[in-house]
């Protein structure tokens, strides 16, 4: 068989791999998963905001979920996450491919994978990692292309980089020291001989430049909230953590031990660079949090895991000629061991997984039923207690918070551009706190940002968030539509 044809063989298995994985996941989490994450919910406003910024995160996890607002919320939600996990495994593979040489130790790298919770179950909660599982292999190969190729890779660098960055802040460590290296390495310094590379800045600083504005105007709001999020303290749970994010790399060296291969420092110079920019920002993160307590830990380190493979058989030699078939098969296995576990544990309703704020779903669409048989038209407005942000994104119409940004509350879900004659205009259902019955409920934060509204209709329900929960009541408020 010709050279050419087993690439072409080989990139084809890659791409039914990556795609399969994907479908099944997407299908098993819609039809399984009783509720979104919250993540979602936030998600979800910040499409609907349509800012260069957000109380948590950059502007990508915005514009991601814009779709999210005409096509069915819950099914994108999935297949958005798990699309993007197969390009970030694709990623992988192909940098794996190129670190090492071998399409042996790149497939090895890549179903390493399937051993972390990374690309499946502990991705589905985040509405921001799973961005750096896609961008953070590609941001990597180009980088190295760029190095040692040709300059031009250097676009699609500033591409990947900089998305990656307007994804989570935390890519910015990655990003700060490739552009160390071009001013410290004689070898990456004659990118500065080269116009491309001038285009890659001012593409990169277009992506990144308008979130600064964002920040400052909104009194840095993301920066503020991951600092309300972490005390100092000596945080003992680090090693922990660190096992159960990167646990699997001890069997990826165990199959590379057994095989013959050794783990050496790199000797090619780019190899050597793209390895010290991956562990630096890791070691930092992990000493400050060493030293400072903050229940994200998980979510922090949990991206780093997506490169690991890949950097641990490019530093593999020698390139082992054959590799077990029962370390393959057990890699394969696990995928579908992962997948029918999930299915069987939401399924089988374990630990309340199978039905966690299942009666959300049925709440919107009660709420949205409420509103149209007492006035004939798309709810747009709703507000009150948390339970209404729910709202925003089962009910069809993903009708609007009424809650308006603040500098001094920042509200992670909010309304950059609500004004009083539109709630006139449009209406609203407002929303009370759970157990709270009418007789008690003031919706005393709706009234501080408007008081001028005027409730219609007053209706008490009996609301549970699902059957590991109590039912207790709820009051419901209409402010009616202008006529």
């Amino acid at each position: 068989m010709a050279l050419g044809e087993m690439k072409r063989m080989t990139r084809r298995l890659l791409f039914l791999w990556v795609l399969g994985y994907a479908l099944i996941w997407t299908l098993i989490t819609v039809y399984l998963d009783p509720a979104v994450p919250y993540d979602a919910v936030e998600a979800l406003n910040w499409a609907q905001n349509a800012q260069w910024g957000s109380p948590k995160n950059p502007w990508l996890v915005g514009v991601m979920m814009r779709p999210a607002l005409w096509l069915p919320s819950n099914v994108y939600w999935y297949a958005a996450h798990f699309l993007a996990i197969a390009a970030g495994m694709a990623g992988t593979w192909l940098l794996a491919r190129r670190l090492s040489g071998s399409d042996r130790l790149a497939w090895l790298a890549l179903l390493t994978l399937n051993l972390s919770g990374l690309i499946n179950v502990d991705i589905i909660s985040y509405n921001d990692n799973y961005l750096l599982v896609m961008l953070w292999p590609w941001m990597m190969l180009f980088y190295l292309l760029a190095i040692t190729r040709n300059a031009r890779w250097w676009l699609a660098f500033a591409v990947t980089a900089g998305l990656a960055a307007m994804a989570k802040y935390s890519s910015l460590a990655f990003i700060g020291l490739i552009f160390l290296s071009t001013l410290i390495s004689p070898h990456i310094r004659s990118c500065y001989r080269r116009p491309v590379f001038y285009v890659a800045l001012f593409i990169a600083a277009a992506l990144i430049v308008p979130n600064l504005f964002w920040l400052w105007q909104h009194d840095f709001a993301a920066f503020r909230w991951v600092d309300s999020q972490i005390q100092a303290g000596l945080n003992p749970g680090l090693i922990i953590t660190l096992l159960s994010v990167f646990y699997p790399l001890l069997f990826l060296g165990g199959m590379l031990y057994a095989g013959g291969a050794r783990l050496h420092w790199p000797t090619p110079w780019a190899h050597r660079a793209l390895l010290v920019i991956y562990l630096l920002p890791l070691l930092l993160i992990s000493g400050w949090f060493l030293l400072h307590d903050g229940g994200r830990l998980t979510e922090w380190l949990q991206p780093f895991f997506i490169l690991a493979p890949a950097l641990m058989v490019g530093c593999a030699r020698p390139v082992p000629e054959c590799l077990a078939r029962r370390y393959v098969v057990a890699l394969f296995g696990a995928a579908l061991v992962v997948v029918a576990g999930y299915a069987a544990v939401m399924y089988a309703n374990i630990a309340n997984a199978g039905q966690k704020m299942s009666g959300i779903i049925p709440f919107s669409h009660e709420m949205d039923r409420l509103w149209r048989d007492a006035y004939g038209t798309p709810l747009t407005y709703v507000g009150g207690d948390h339970l209404s942000q729910w709202l925003t994104f089962y009910v069809p119409s993903h009708p609007q918070t009424l809650t308006r940004w603040r500098n001094k509350t920042r509200p992670n879900v909010y309304n950059a551009h609500i004004t009083y004659p539109q709630i006139v205009r449009h209406g609203a259902l407002l929303v009370g706190k759970h157990g709270v019955p009418c007789s008690a409920e003031t919706f005393g934060t709706v009234r501080r940002d408007w008081p001028g509204l005027r409730i219609d209709h007053v209706r008490q329900i009996v609301f549970q968030e699902d059957p590991a929960h109590t039912a207790l009541p709820l009051c419901i408020a209409l402010v009616k539509p202008a006529p």
